[in-house]
């Protein structure tokens, strides 16, 4: 079986060149208004202007960015910054909040993640209720049964 690759709270995957992001140091939290301004599009990048979106072409769109260092993002003050703006007005997809909450503050679901589809088709999860797919533990069987040294 193999071992986690991901170092749990304190490793990502960059939702725009899928590499691995470090160090929370090395990360960037960004989402965006759009032109209803409801904001959407909440995404873990790297540090750097090639990862993150592109202020240009949004706002010719009608968007303007939002954005912040990670390590705003962990930790307890962190959670508390997520859990607002889940009850954020101007947030209507409260899923994308979500996932980001269980990205940065539960251990091991960064990686498992990745290995979500192909645990869904083999039946990995029939059965399961609302909670125990997310539960580190769960996280940490699915990465040893999915992973394939892929990272």
């Amino acid at each position: 079986m193999a071992q986690p690759q991901l170092r749990p709270l304190e490793q990502w995957v960059c939702d725009s060149c899928n590499q691995i992001i470090n160090r929370v140091q090395d990360g960037w939290f960004e989402w965006y208004d759009d032109s209803n301004n409801q904001q959407t599009g909440f995404r873990i990048v790297h540090n750097n202007h090639q990862c993150m979106y592109n202020t240009r072409t949004l706002f010719a769109q009608g968007r303007s960015t939002r954005d912040m260092h990670l390590d705003a993002f962990v930790g307890g003050r962190g959670l508390v910054y997520l859990l607002s703006l889940i009850e954020h007005p101007e947030v209507t997809n409260k899923a994308e909040v979500t996932e980001m909450v269980r990205r940065l503050h539960v251990a091991h679901y960064e990686e498992a993640r990745l290995y979500w589809p192909e645990a869904e088709s083999d039946g990995f999860f029939d059965g399961a209720n609302e909670i125990w797919p997310y539960l580190p533990e769960t996280n940490e069987t699915l990465i040893r049964r999915y992973s394939d040294e892929r990272l």
